[in-house]
């Protein structure tokens, strides 16, 4: 597995010739007016259609960590992980937005609270509800997006914990690291996967075996609540197997000029630094 995750981070890290691998969009779709612009197959979230927010969830930390890599040690199924951020508005790409993603390993303990038996529903869904147990950062970090709006991330495939399909936690804010307390989010969400994908990659030994079940995207109530899914990355094999490392891509559409209220100055000031 080592050796494998070795190879994939080269081919990520070095050429990005991995990223070529699914157009974001297709060619001239940014030239055209918003009003040719339509949902895109296969990319997930219409770009001009603005993605639905959905809540933080009680695992947030403001530590805003500004690195591409976040696996640190974890085992997993390697997946990179490529967003573009585009205004809901005028349809064009947003470049110096922070986004953060955080999520659970592959057995669904998350850093700052991997002694929380995951296997248990938690008992809040709000943030900071849920006193933290350590000081771990693993899969957790932020990416500014670039003159195209893009952000990469290199990290694992997420397991699962009780109540829950398999998702990764995002949020898009302001790209001001300095001031802590004046920080305006713009979207907080969540990225799910296809079913096919995540069935073939829970029968790996990384991720099983669990003494509860999985659940899917359509059982999952926070999904389904927010009829998420435009939400849905689009998957693909770097390789013939999983296991050689997945491609994951979205396009997220956000609104500037909303303000947030899943994560709140106060928030930030009162548990998550």
């Amino acid at each position: 597995m080592k050796n494998e995750r070795r190879h994939f981070l080269k081919q990520a890290g070095v050429t990005g010739a991995v990223f070529s691998l699914l157009p974001l969009l297709p060619a001239g779709a940014l030239a055209s007016s918003p009003s040719q612009l339509k949902k895109e197959d296969g990319i997930g979230i219409g770009i001009c259609e603005m993605t639905p927010e959905e809540m933080s969830g009680p695992y947030f930390i403001n530590n805003k960590l500004l690195r591409r890599n976040i696996t640190e040690d974890e085992q997993g199924i390697p997946l990179l992980l490529t967003m573009k951020v585009t205004d809901s508005v005028t349809c064009k790409p947003l470049d110096d937005i922070l986004i953060d993603i955080w999520h659970c390993n592959a057995m669904g303990k998350y850093s700052g609270w991997k002694y929380i038996n995951p296997d248990l529903e938690a008992p809040s869904d709000n943030i900071g509800t849920i006193s933290r147990t350590d000081e771990s950062t693993f899969l957790r970090g932020a990416q500014r997006t670039d003159k195209e709006g893009i952000v990469r991330f290199t990290t694992i495939f997420p397991g699962f914990y009780a109540g829950r399909a398999i998702h990764i936690h995002l949020s898009a804010r302001s790209a001001n690291v300095q001031k802590r307390q004046e920080d305006k989010f713009y979207f907080v969400g969540q990225l799910y996967f296809p079913e096919d994908i995540s069935k073939e990659v829970m029968i790996n030994d990384m991720y099983s075996p669990r003494e509860i079940n999985r659940l899917k995207n359509e059982d999952d109530s926070i999904f389904s609540g927010v009829k998420n899914r435009a939400a849905i990355l689009t998957v693909k094999k770097i390789g013939d197997n999983p296991l050689d490392g997945l491609h994951g891509k979205i396009v997220l559409s956000i609104n500037k000029d909303h303000v947030s209220k899943k994560i709140t100055p106060k928030d930030l000031a009162k548990y998550t630094v």
